[in-house]
């Protein structure tokens, strides 16, 4: 499970830097395109708003496998033993929860509801730029499965001594 863990790290490091990088490339066009050349881009604003929705839900599915997203750990710090292992479970069930009712289920029916919508910049369908909801869903359900495996394990690494 560690090693699927790694690989799913590694891959959506890889995607997110990717996307990242050409984000970047898309704007410095996009500025060129309009201050210099006096002819703006129609394209790249629409493709650096899709890149950017793909980009967000896929750095949540990272966080969230990396145990690093915002939580509020007033009460969990305080606990201890049986009780911090129980309430960190209990979070990973929730999120779990939360990615199949409102990332997947939601995510799939804004996607089968908009695939017949085109994207007017892009030429793409719309649902193409849902399909992230239900993508991060998975990832993130995944992530949450062998994050309780850790912790029914209860080997639990630091995100400073993993690196």
């Amino acid at each position: 499970m560690l090693m699927i863990h790694a690989a799913m790290d590694k891959i959506l490091k890889i995607i997110c830097c990717l996307l990242f990088i050409s984000m970047v490339g898309v704007a410095s066009w996009q500025v060129i395109a309009r201050y210099v050349l006096n002819s703006p881009s129609t394209v790249s604003e629409a493709l650096l708003r899709f890149s950017l929705v793909w980009l967000s839900m896929l750095a949540i599915a990272y966080v969230t496998g990396q145990r690093e997203h915002v939580s509020l750990t007033l009460l969990t710090d305080k606990l201890s033993g049986k009780w911090k292992i129980g309430c960190n479970f209990l979070m990973e069930l929730l999120f779990i929860g939360f990615s199949a009712v409102v990332l997947i289920y939601g995510g799939m029916q804004a996607t089968s509801n908009s695939m017949s919508q085109i994207y007017p910049m892009l030429n793409i369908p719309k649902g193409l730029l849902y399909l992230s909801l239900p993508v991060s869903g998975a990832l993130i359900i995944i992530y949450c499965l062998n994050n309780c495996l850790l912790i029914y394990k209860n080997i639990f690494f630091v995100r400073s001594q993993a690196l």
